[in-house]
């Protein structure tokens, strides 16, 4: 079944990413005035199934567990956020079905990175990653804060002209808005590619025309949302480097990196973008996945 319209979803388990996550939901259901729902799910356990026997049994002391995990978390945010309305859910299932049918009517999706199943050692990061490629709305991917972690700040989004970049580019500014957050437009680009092993490439090939042609793009591709967030302090960076390293890097103590997905369809369901794919495996903070074929809710 669908969540609510227009909630703040966050899958929770009992990984330290998912309790990140609810902390991340949270603060974003707050700022944004949306209910938050929190959602565990139930999954097969059949190694676990077999090996006890009583199949009943093992059901019910897990959805104890799930309701449990749910109600420690509704306590601990009803002291912090006290104005926020937190609605639940523990439902059986497959968490990737669940949180994409979530997905639907969500206004966004959170989940931590890596998960805390029985087979997460087998396939880490493998429901979020699958979450991130079938959502129909933005999916923010958490990891769980390292011990040492600096606090972070500033919010930075991936360009490209795109029509994915344009979703990523209105997601940003929104949540740079809304936190009182500075604003970092990078656009990555490299040497044209050689499409046969001896071909040249073009005898007027400028690097520096390169680059202020593409200062250019990105400036015109964002005037709009400049200008209906005034706000918002921008500061774009054209660099001539690999897009993931380049959002990697100026993300590295940003409270969120944004970047756009392919949106939903046969293909991007298999390929979620090799930027997308990158920068979650590589970023060490936060990181929203927005699609394009959706129009955003305000």
């Amino acid at each position: 079944m669908a969540g609510h319209d227009h909630c703040v979803v966050v899958g929770v388990d009992w990984s330290d990413a998912a309790r990140a996550a609810i902390e991340q939901g949270a603060a974003t259901a707050a700022a944004r005035r949306l209910p938050l729902r929190l959602v565990h799910v139930l999954e097969p356990t059949y190694p676990l199934r077999a090996s006890m026997g009583r199949t009943h049994h093992v059901d019910l002391v897990l959805r104890k567990a799930g309701q449990r995990l749910i109600e420690e978390a509704v306590e601990v945010l009803a002291i912090a956020y006290p104005e926020l309305r937190v609605v639940t859910a523990v439902v059986k299932g497959s968490a990737v079905e669940v949180l994409v049918d979530e997905s639907r009517t969500a206004e966004r999706i959170v989940v931590g990175s890596h998960g805390a199943g029985i087979f997460t050692e087998l396939l880490v990061g493998s429901t979020a990653l699958q979450v991130v490629s079938l959502a129909a709305c933005p999916v923010v991917v958490v990891p769980a804060p390292l011990p040492n972690d600096l606090p972070r700040s500033g919010v930075v989004v991936g360009v490209d002209g795109s029509p994915r970049s344009q979703a990523a580019l209105a997601f940003a500014f929104d949540a740079a808005d809304e936190w009182d957050e500075p604003l970092v437009a990078v656009h990555a680009w490299t040497d044209p590619a050689r499409l046969a092993p001896h071909e040249q490439l073009p005898v007027v090939f400028d690097p520096a025309m390169v680059e202020h042609e593409e200062r250019l793009a990105v400036a015109e591709s964002m005037a709009g949302y400049a200008a209906s967030h005034p706000d918002v302090k921008v500061d774009v960076r054209v660099v001539h480097h690999h897009a993931v390293h380049a959002l990697s890097s100026a993300s590295a103590l940003a409270r969120l990196l944004v970047v756009g997905s392919r949106g939903r369809g046969p293909v991007s369901a298999l390929i979620l973008g090799s930027v997308s794919h990158g920068v979650l495996h590589h970023a060490t903070g936060p990181v929203a996945v927005v699609p394009s074929r959706r129009a955003q809710s305000g």
